[in-house]
């Protein structure tokens, strides 16, 4: 039987660690090292605004996309990912898909954009 939203979420949240927006904005600004993520439709960015810097690759092409394509895009699987969507959910499912491909450091923002512009920070 299939795994529900809810199943599939906290097996995520089990297995992917969550940061706060403070801790992601420290990544961010370390040159060169942290790649962000945000894993939503692009018309659902829209009017919500994203992380700055963040690529937008949805949810299905971090699971479907074969692994050499998303290497070229993300660098190599020790390269440090970060995943924040609107509110945090599919930012976790998008870290745990990127875990289950091999990449060993990544993590989902915990609040997503939303806890990102919270905290204060900048959406573009």
């Amino acid at each position: 039987m299939a795994k529900t939203f809810d199943e599939k979420l906290a097996e995520a949240r089990a297995q992917v660690p969550s940061i706060s927006a403070d801790e992601a904005k420290q990544l961010l600004q370390r040159p060169g090292g942290t790649v962000f993520v945000d894993p939503r439709d692009a018309e659902d960015i829209e009017g919500t605004g994203k992380i700055p810097t963040a690529l937008n690759i949805c949810l299905r092409d971090l699971e479907d996309k074969p692994l050499a394509q998303l290497s070229t895009i993300l660098g190599g699987l020790d390269r440090t990912i970060v995943t924040a969507c609107g509110m945090g959910p599919m930012g976790a499912l998008a870290a745990h898909s990127l875990k289950r491909r091999g990449y060993r450091n990544v993590a989902f923002i915990e609040g997503g954009t939303q806890g990102w512009i919270a905290a204060g920070y900048p959406a573009c």
